[in-house]
């Protein structure tokens, strides 16, 4: 019986202090960890605006590697107009060297070199892609026509430098002046540039 007695006390003790808690009001510690907070807040912000990081972007990017046949082939496009993009490629390493000499005014022979490149390039991809879906690209038609612009300057240039010799620049019935030749060129220079945005601009 005193064990029952003794069994149900410790029931009831149990009982009353399970249902009870903390009474009274928590101390505010808000203000003893504010600057935590604060902290928190600070380091969470971005150190650069987005007009920041494209600025630093625009400054660390790399030009494109052209000549590397990897980059052209994993990077720019992976689909059956690989090839095509590929060759079109090349002739854009030769457009930008004629580029160059055209706005230096390199001697004839350095430009009659890059033009005689460039034409047998151009002549690979009229050949390669006769007949075939490309031929209808507005840059397989761009290039077939500056090929054949490229080639009647060089030899307008050239006929010019070797009658120079015999005839003078100055004479009435002389079409080789420095002025007929200078025109070629700068014509020949807004050909090349407009190719070349269109070729890199290809979808």
């Amino acid at each position: 019986m005193r064990k029952i007695f003794l069994s149900l006390g410790i029931l009831i003790v149990v009982v009353l202090t399970s249902a009870a808690g903390y009474v009274g009001t928590l101390p505010n510690i808000e203000a003893e960890f504010s600057y935590l907070r604060k902290d928190v807040s600070e380091n969470s912000q971005a150190p650069y605006t987005i007009e920041e990081l494209d600025k630093q972007n625009e400054n660390s990017l790399k030009p494109i590697p052209r000549e590397d046949d990897y980059y052209v082939d994993i990077i720019i496009k992976k689909d059956k107009t690989t090839q095509y993009l590929k060759d079109v490629n090349s002739v854009i390493i030769i457009l930008e060297k004629l580029r160059a000499c055209l706005n230096t005014q390199q001697d004839i022979q350095k430009f009659n070199a890059i033009v005689s490149n460039l034409i047998d390039n151009i002549e690979y991809i009229r050949t390669e892609y006769k007949d075939k879906p490309e031929e209808n690209y507005l840059s397989y038609s761009r290039l077939i026509n500056l090929s054949a612009q490229a080639r009647e300057v060089a030899s307008f240039r050239t006929q010019g430098l070797m009658l120079s010799k015999y005839h003078p620049y100055t004479s009435s019935d002389n079409q080789y002046t420095k002025e007929a030749l200078q025109s070629k060129l700068e014509n020949l220079l807004t050909s090349v540039n407009e190719t070349i945005f269109i070729l890199k601009n290809l979808d």
